[in-house]
């Protein structure tokens, strides 16, 4: 349990400074946006290039992608369904859609299972993604705003595309691809992404750190847990499903439960304020989730006994 307790305070580390130096005016309100460039399209495809090195890939791993797709749809539903009651207000409808689906995987999950579960776990992590992706940079966006008819910005099948083929989602893809016909990667490679991809985790929970924020409000406290109510309802069955159900290993099924309990990814925000949504309102949220997310992969770290 201390070393649990270590490796989860090396992780928040950052994430208190970051919060830190912006409250002292080291940096902007915007400046998570550089950080968030030099993870999505640096460290973070180093880091699964390095995990993916030695990486040995059964084609049944690719279930773990459908799986995660699968999940995203499982929430979005749920809260489709669940939420007729504000059929008037469909930009309120819109807001727990977009915060209530949809995983936190490059940010935030891939460097907890990097600093819990190691580089076989940042591998499956990332196969994860590779189905989550799809949902999340544009899938649930298309599906919420046409069911709900909200006036705000078209998306396009190319817009999407162009979100899809970010350098990311590239490399698990070539990655996936190569761990399936066997074709290892490159020693010197690994050499030289290795220092680069082990940055990962503190660029990006120093990222974290700079976009946190919580402001406590009266009228935001109710329709912020009464999303991360149904969120974390829809995590603990799926979890569950993906422990009990799935046939895979214990280390797969071990990353994909907590893969469940990922918070909500920052395009949620994004995609409320394309609707002219209350932004304010999924800024905390989303900061909560985060708060919350911790403490349950904390809690689940200790019963699986990762250390």
């Amino acid at each position: 349990m201390t070393n649990i307790i270590l490796k989860l305070i090396a992780l928040l580390l950052p994430v208190a400074l970051g919060y830190f130096l912006k409250k002292i005016h080291f940096f902007g309100d915007t400046d998570y946006r550089i950080l968030a460039k030099i993870a999505l399209n640096i460290t973070l495809p180093a880091a699964v290039i390095s995990s993916f090195s030695g990486f040995h890939m059964d084609l049944s791993l690719l279930g773990v992608a459908v799986a995660a797709f699968a999940a995203n749809w499982v929430v979005l539903l749920f809260i489709y369904f669940t939420s007729w009651r504000r059929k008037n207000d469909p930009k309120g409808r819109a807001l727990q859609m977009f915060c209530g689906s949809g995983f936190n995987m490059g940010n935030f999950m891939i460097p907890f299972v990097q600093q819990f579960l190691g580089s076989n776990g940042v591998a499956v992590t990332a196969i994860f993604d590779s189905g989550n992706t799809f949902m999340c940079t544009g899938g649930i966006y298309i599906f919420t705003t046409s069911v709900l008819k909200t006036d705000g910005k078209k998306v396009t099948l190319l817009s999407v595309l162009k979100k899809l083929m970010q350098p990311v989602l590239i490399t698990y893809l070539i990655m996936i691809i190569m761990a399936i016909a066997a074709i290892p990667v490159p020693e010197f490679i690994t050499t030289i992404v290795q220092p680069t991809g082990s940055a990962n985790g503190f660029v990006s929970m120093m990222m974290i750190g700079l976009m946190f924020e919580i402001r406590f409000s009266k009228e935001y406290m109710k329709d912020a847990f009464g999303i991360l109510g149904k969120k974390y309802f829809c995590s603990a069955v799926i979890a569950l499903g993906f422990y009990y159900l799935l046939p895979f290993d214990l280390l797969t099924r071990q990353v994909m439960v907590m893969s469940a309990f990922a918070p909500i990814p920052s395009l949620a925000g994004i995609f409320t304020g394309q609707i002219d949504g209350d932004t304010g309102l999924a800024g905390f949220t989303t900061s909560c989730s985060f708060l919350i997310s911790c403490t349950i992969l904390t809690i689940l770290a200790a019963v699986m006994g990762l250390a």
